[in-house]
């Protein structure tokens, strides 16, 4: 059983700007650090045979460190009931992402610049989605590509942001190589659900993250804003310079994971 938030989109995906970075901005506020970097990003191919390294697995809900990364871990999966039959209530349910009645491809929005993000839409099973692509990101490995230096993976996954084809999850993870003076990197501004004949659904909360390095916004990167429904806000996640990790956000939808959990 589900219902699909309802929020149409104008525009794009996550994003590095052109100004100083700031640490001390808070986390409740659209950021408005920047990150090196102008042009339109573009989609690739291609992949390497190095092995890939385990996502830092975050959660909104559970404190942040604030010095240059931050980790702490999620709880159980979410359980939530829906009402059964007469008198009763329904089990746990939930629903992989790929196997949503109607959809058709998922949108993220990406912000590098420019008075919008950008919109990177792939299909349901398409190869972007299906797997998490081997480390190192580069320029011949990547699903989306930002500003200098910054690469993004997107795939299917369970809640601390592992691969899993049949997830409830999304997650786009990647690696930006600039520190401060300039702004973090991973700047997502949404992810939203493209269903046949019905409004987009975006994210309904955030599942976990990962900020790394000295231009993340403390102590969370802003990470809410990848959930307000606001195309014009954005997170910023920091950077992967001496890092063996990625930038990471992975969100719930209310169609597949269900309510947050709580």
């Amino acid at each position: 059983m589900r219902r699909r938030a309802a929020l149409l989109l104008p525009s794009l995906l996550l994003c590095c700007d052109g100004d100083d970075g700031s640490r001390s901005m808070s986390a409740t506020n659209p950021t408005t650090a920047s990150a090196s970097g102008g042009g339109g990003t573009t989609s690739g191919t291609g992949d390497t045979s190095t092995t890939g390294l385990p996502a830092t697995s975050t959660s909104a809900s559970t404190s942040s460190t604030s010095g240059s990364s931050a980790e702490s871990t999620t709880g159980d999966g979410p359980k939530f009931d829906l009402p059964g039959g007469t008198g009763g209530t329904g089990g746990p349910e939930t629903t992989p992402v790929r196997m949503l009645p109607g959809l058709v491809s998922i949108t993220f929005y990406e912000r590098t610049g420019g008075a919008a993000p950008t919109e990177y839409t792939f299909t349901v099973d398409g190869p972007e989605l299906s797997a998490r692509r081997m480390d190192p990101l580069t320029d011949a490995n990547f699903d989306i590509s930002g500003a200098t230096g910054e690469f993004y993976d997107v795939y299917y996954s369970d809640i601390d942001g592992n691969e899993e084809l049949d997830g409830l999850y999304l997650t786009i993870s990647g690696i930006f190589s600039t520190q401060l003076p300039a702004g973090g990197g991973l700047n997502l501004a949404e992810i939203g659900l493209n269903f046949d004949g019905e409004p987009t659904e975006f994210g309904n909360y955030v599942a976990s993250f990962a900020i790394l390095g000295d231009n993340a916004v403390q102590p969370d990167g802003n990470v809410d804003n990848a959930i307000d429904g606001d195309l014009q806000t954005h997170t910023t996640m920091g950077n992967t310079v001496g890092a063996a990790e990625r930038l990471r956000v992975t969100l719930g939808f209310l169609s597949s994971s269900g309510p947050p959990p709580g």
